[in-house]
């Protein structure tokens, strides 16, 4: 008993364990590029943040209502989906470094680009070109973290989304300082003929003559407009420059690494995962791949919906001051962001299967009492259920990963470029219908069509695991699935750095 008791290994701390992995040429260089990775996303996570408090003001900038402007968030959609089905195709054949560094380079010009459009049409097509070489980003950083780490990139790919959040989380912030302010006042001027009345509200000056009918047989062709100089100005050019820096920042360990490194010689190729599940009927296949796609595309409806048009909605629907907007938006990505981080840990204790009832439910919950309190103007209950939703949207997204993988169908290359063209198409119709409902019908649609929209997704999601148990469960061979516990990163060298130790 004794030898075997002094044979057995001494277990080490994570920091001692972490020291010596670093020690590992190979491995210190894939965990350097993870970094890089990891900032780049947080600089993805801040422009993402910074879009619906900056809203407003670029509505300002152009001149335009709810309605016209929302075609920006489609636009940004459409260049999202096609940069993404561009760069997974390029990302094959490339400079895989290069392409990376050279979208950082085109998000940091196409932001500093955007609020110097005045005309909607130019400001539009900044919008798309921005949001295709920000697709680049994204979708070459996933790529490039399971190429540095293979099938154990599991926790490194929660850290990575994690640091998205982190990004979202911090741009609301940075960006309040710099909007313009709000104005509800009137400003009257009168010719000889009829009155003519200038409202100021909000972002945008809207002109109304009001004609006094007694004396008038018609509509005067003499109106005098008044001189608005006190009309609010915007600053959002200065966040936008914050954005454009933080881009070329991350841009920039990716040139050092391709020009003075040379890396892409140290890193190992990704090994295959062999499935032991039976083939599937192509039939059968294309709606199981259609209802994920569904799935996809109608949570990121919801998060993105919801993290876009809160600043909006609340402002402008619920006559909250811009700060306050700009605050509760903050307020979503902090429990989003918190709630994602803690999702590594959380994963340990529950199965993906539960997580995403338990999520689904919340989030659920959440948009109902969120309609709730905007019918009823309760806006203590807003602040509590926004942090609702944050906790249950930052998890779904990945954890509905492993479940397919494990008890659906084999996430390959294919089905993850479906799902990430579904999941940027949800912005496409979304932002369009909703800036109708909300600027033509009432801004209570906001509410309406998120809850709507949260038992749609729980539906797809019944759909889909009564297939797994009933169609899907007989092509499935009886090979042992992945436990949380299984879910660490395997030795290499004896020297690998465990995230969860």
């Amino acid at each position: 008993m004794e030898v075997e008791d002094s044979q057995t290994p001494e277990k080490k701390s994570p920091c001692v364990q972490f020291k010596e992995n670093l020690e590992d040429p190979v491995y210190k260089n894939k965990f350097i590029c993870t970094l890089f990775l990891f900032w780049a996303y947080i600089v993805l996570g801040f422009a993402a943040g910074q879009g619906g408090p900056s809203f407003q003001d670029l509505m300002l900038i152009t001149n335009t209502k709810l309605e016209q402007a929302s075609a920006l968030f489609t636009t940004g959609a459409v260049g999202y989906t096609t940069g993404a089905f561009v760069t997974g195709i390029m990302y094959d054949k490339c400079n895989k470094l290069l392409l990376l560094a050279a979208c950082l380079v085109g998000s940091a010009i196409g932001t500093a680009i955007i609020p110097l459009c005045t005309p909607l049409p130019a400001m539009i097509a900044v919008y798309f070109i921005r949001s295709f070489v920000s697709a680049g980003v994204e979708t070459g950083g996933n790529a490039d973290l399971i190429r540095l780490w293979g099938k154990d990139s599991r926790v490194f790919m929660q850290i990575l989304h994690f640091s998205f959040a982190v990004g979202g989380l911090i741009a609301p912030l940075v960006t309040e300082p710099f909007l313009a302010p709000k104005l509800a006042h009137a400003m009257i001027t009168t010719d000889l003929s009829n009155e003519t009345h200038l409202f100021q509200y909000g972002d945008n000056t809207t002109t109304a003559y009001v004609q006094e009918l007694s004396g008038l047989n018609g509509t005067s062709n003499n109106m005098t407009i008044a001189d608005t100089e006190d009309a609010p100005k915007s600053q959002i050019l200065f966040a936008f420059i914050i954005t454009a820096v933080l881009f070329l920042s991350a841009s920039v360990p990716f040139f050092v690494e391709l020009f003075l490194r040379k890396v892409d010689k140290n890193r190992k190729p990704v090994e295959e995962k062999q499935d032991g599940r039976q083939g599937i009927p192509l039939p059968v296949y294309i709606i199981t791949v259609a209802m994920i796609g569904a799935f996809y595309f109608c949570y990121c409806a919801i998060e993105e919906t919801f993290m876009s048009f809160l600043a909006v909605f609340t402002v402008e629907g619920l006559d909250w001051d811009k700060s306050d907007g700009a605050l509760v938006t903050s307020v979503f990505w902090g429990s989003f962001a918190a709630f994602r981080f803690l999702g590594i840990f959380v994963i340990k204790i529950l199965s993906p299967s539960s997580m995403i009832i338990l999520c689904m439910v919340i989030l659920s919950a959440s948009l109902g009492a969120f309609l709730i309190c905007s019918v009823f103007a309760f806006h203590i209950g807003i602040w509590i259920s926004s942090v609702g939703v944050g906790l249950a949207t930052s998890i779904i997204f990945p954890t509905t990963f492993t479940w397919v993988e494990e008890h659906v169908i084999r996430v390959t290359g294919k089905v993850t470029s479906i799902i990430t063209i579904c999941a940027a198409s949800a912005g496409t119709s979304t932002p369009l219908l909703l800036g109708y409902l909300m600027e033509e019908v009432t801004y209570l649609w906001f509410s309406y069509l998120l809850f709507l929209m949260s038992i749609i997704l729980i539906l797809i999601h019944i759909v889909l695991r009564l297939q797994s148990v009933f169609v899907l469960k007989k092509y499935h061979s009886a090979t042992r699935v992945e436990s949380p516990s299984d879910l660490v990163i395997p030795q290499e060298k004896g020297k690998m750095f465990h995230p969860n130790a």
